[in-house]
């Protein structure tokens, strides 16, 4: 078995209700999405470098376990499967194979973070597999992407009833906000909820602001804590 890797390092989980937990990226290489990317505005998405299938390495289902262990000796980080798209085409199966393994190994010697969480855009159908932990992306209109969407995942995440859970709405503008809340509605959505302003569009207080007064459930705000800590750099 092989598959696509940008890269595969250690940091703290930067974002989300996992934050600041000491973690193992496992990147891939490949998405089809192309989020924010207008006639007159650019493309928004904070991991360029790994968008095209050739942009990573191909590595077999060994080597990448072997390179987790080196990295987390003890068995005791986060494992975080992220792109890319880890749901998309060969890196699924990679995906599930990878988190299989670790969740296996984890539950017989009781080790923490059994589950890998994997971070996904909401176009790739999710699972109801007990090795996976889901942060998913639904793609407000700001994003050009929101027709990609698998609105069935919503029903998973009710199935799924795991409080590790949460959707992601990335806000352009206020128009992105209130179709957030529609969505939130119309999908009678009762997962974490995470909102996350668009760099350089939104401004994170005037976001703060909008979610006071609506009040979704669940919700909070979530910026990239390794962005305030490094900068926009690789790897950290």
């Amino acid at each position: 078995m092989f598959g696509k890797i940008h890269e595969i390092y250690s940091s703290i989980s930067g974002e989300g209700i996992s934050q600041g937990i000491p973690t193992v990226f496992v990147r891939f290489a490949g998405c089809s999405l192309r989020c924010g990317k207008t006639e007159t505005k650019s493309l928004w998405c904070d991991t360029p470098y790994a968008l095209g299938p050739n942009q990573g390495e191909t590595k077999t289902l060994p080597a990448i376990l072997d390179e987790i262990k080196a990295l987390d000796k003890d068995h005791g980080f986060q494992i975080l499967l992220t792109g890319g798209e880890p749901l998309e085409g060969e890196n699924r199966t990679l995906s599930i194979s990878i988190a299989e393994s670790i969740y296996s190994f984890r539950k017989e010697h009781n080790q923490p973070y059994p589950a890998s969480r994997v971070e996904t855009n909401g176009s790739e159908k999710i699972t109801m597999d007990p090795f996976f932990i889901f942060t998913m992306d639904y793609k407000l209109p700001g994003s050009g992407m929101e027709n990609r969407m698998d609105l069935e995942n919503f029903q998973i995440l009710e199935k799924r009833h795991n409080s590790l859970d949460e959707i992601k709405f990335v806000v352009r503008d206020r128009i992105d906000f209130e179709r957030s809340v529609e969505v939130i509605r119309e999908q009678k959505i009762q997962t974490n909820i995470l909102y996350s302003p668009v760099h350089g569009e939104v401004d994170a207080k005037e976001l703060v602001e909008w979610i006071k007064i609506d009040n979704p459930p669940k919700s909070r705000l979530s910026l990239q804590i390794h962005k305030v800590l490094w900068g926009n750099q690789k790897g950290v």
